[in-house]
């Protein structure tokens, strides 16, 4: 499963709000719509199809609306992932590569489209079912779409604040992502979602 795909699915589930309104679908807009900006620590790990762990990986990210990204991993490897909503850096510093794309070509008809909290969008791209116990909302989407990378996106959601994503993919891999630290709303740095290509690094620019 490609790092950056993992990545544009995840961001679905990056705001919070509150709950229990006319349906599931609407439920989970509220949650991601009132949160412009979010930053936290996360812990990725990547499970196969009967349970054993593969792989493992830790850094922080931060997101802003429209489509700033960063995503940063730091263990075992560095890698960025960069997104000034117009295009979008992948830089892999063990290789020497950055690869640029195109925003709209990389971002649209993900799940990171949800990020604005589109119902429309939301109704469109997935079968939404959801359950509450205690202060924990647990949102499962299923895409509609048969050439979706994905069978089932799970999002968590404690005292309204997002906690965890699982992605199972068509082969069953499972990948988790537990959130920490999560801060809403703070003072972000637009220049944080600017990326400068470093030198003597081999670039594959797909946006020209």
């Amino acid at each position: 499963m490609k790092f950056h795909s993992v990545l544009l699915c995840f961001l679905v589930s990056l705001s919070v709000g509150s709950v229990k309104a006319a349906n599931p679908e609407q439920n989970l807009a509220d949650l991601m719509s009132p949160a412009a900006k979010i930053s936290a620590n996360f812990s990725q790990k990547l499970f196969d199809a009967d349970g054993f762990e593969m792989d493992s990986s830790s850094g922080l990210f931060s997101v802003a609306r429209p489509k700033q990204i960063l995503w940063h991993t730091t263990e075992p490897l560095e890698q960025k992932v960069v997104s000034n909503g117009k295009v979008v850096w992948i830089y892999d510093p063990d290789l020497a590569q950055v690869i640029i794309e195109p925003a709209e070509r990389i971002l649209s008809g993900s799940p990171i489209a949800l990020f604005s909290g589109n119902l429309s969008d939301i109704q469109r791209h997935y079968a939404v079912a959801e359950e509450y116990r205690a202060n924990t909302a647990v949102f499962s989407l299923v895409p509609t779409s048969k050439t979706s990378l994905f069978k089932e996106i799970t999002i968590v959601f404690v005292d309204g604040v997002p906690d965890s994503i699982a992605l199972t993919d068509t082969l069953s891999q499972k990948t988790k992502i537990q959130f920490g630290n999560v801060n809403l709303n703070r003072a972000l740095d637009d220049t944080a979602f600017d990326f400068v290509v470093p030198a003597d690094v081999d670039v594959i620019n797909n946006v020209r």
